[in-house]
């Protein structure tokens, strides 16, 4: 009876010891695998990182570039002077030898390439100063003294028979002698802020009055004076000779200061006065009848 149970016991104590056993080669086999499995993620992570710390080709800076074996300063601005890359090999392109592109290539990558910048747009011309406008202005206007008959009837109310007046009438110290020419006030007032009144020309010499007619010879007979009409009784006469044939001469009445054009009651008839052309009249300071 002894022995069965020392050998049932001894059963037991087996068992026991197997459990046991079997326990801690569970743990001893969990825990290889757990160092297994830590030691893997680190490697995958210093892969990442690896790849993460590649140089772009395509984005980085000329420090970060020189990093890099067998890449100097000279060499990172061929570089980035060839960008964009699609390659590692068309570094040579740009001028880096073979045996640095070997070198590089586990440490760079071409990523997708930066915008190229757009080019700055080109100056916009200044625009002139005040001063400069003004004095433009200034230069725009035309000269009474000197201004050709086309400049003249530019302005507003000017024809060509005004601006033979106004040419006659030269020269000018002021705008407001434009009156003595004929101007009206109203025209005078409109392009006064248009013209200017510059140094005069040297004035031609003015064409000699021609003489009085003759008096008649005592063979002609004495023609009866004209009726005398109211006021001007006195300064009635007509001149002994006409008007020289061919030219469209006016009569001047040298006392009055007016001349008279052809068909005027007053045309040869008053007491004092000559022939002349209207420019010669004008000239002269003798104004129109009105």
């Amino acid at each position: 009876m002894l022995l069965p149970a020392i050998i049932c016991s001894s059963e037991e104590k087996l068992m026991k010891m197997y459990r046991v056993l079997a326990a801690v080669m569970t743990v001893v086999f969990m825990g290889t695998l757990c160092h297994a499995e830590t030691k893997k993620a680190p490697k995958a992570e210093a892969k990442q990182t690896a790849a993460a710390a590649k140089v772009d080709l395509n984005s980085a800076s000329a420090a970060e570039l020189e990093k890099l074996p067998g890449v100097g300063a000279a060499s990172a601005k061929k570089i980035i002077a060839g960008r964009p890359y699609s390659a590692v090999g068309d570094l040579a392109k740009a001028g880096v030898s073979p045996k640095t592109i070997e070198k590089i290539t586990p440490l760079v990558t071409v990523g997708a390439a930066a915008p190229a910048a757009a080019k700055p747009a080109a100056p916009k011309a200044a625009a002139p100063t005040k001063p400069e406008s003004k004095q433009t202005g200034a230069a725009a206007k035309v000269d009474l003294n000197s201004a050709s008959a086309a400049e003249l009837e530019k302005l507003p109310g000017i024809g060509p028979a005004m601006s033979k007046k106004i040419i006659a009438g030269r020269p000018y110290s002021a705008v407001g002698d434009l009156a003595k020419a004929g101007v009206p006030p109203k025209t005078i007032e409109k392009i006064t802020p248009q013209v200017t009144v510059g140094a005069a020309a040297p004035a031609a010499a003015k064409p000699a009055i021609p003489a009085k007619p003759a008096a008649p010879s005592a063979a002609a007979p004495a023609k009866a004076p004209a009726a005398p009409q109211a006021g001007a009784a006195a300064k009635t006469a007509k001149p002994a000779t006409p008007p020289p044939a061919g030219k469209d001469m006016v009569w001047v009445n040298t006392e009055s200061k007016i001349y008279h054009r052809p068909g005027s009651q007053w045309y040869g008839k008053t007491k004092e006065g000559n022939y002349m052309t209207e420019s010669e009249a004008i000239k002269a300071g003798y104004r129109e009848a009105k």
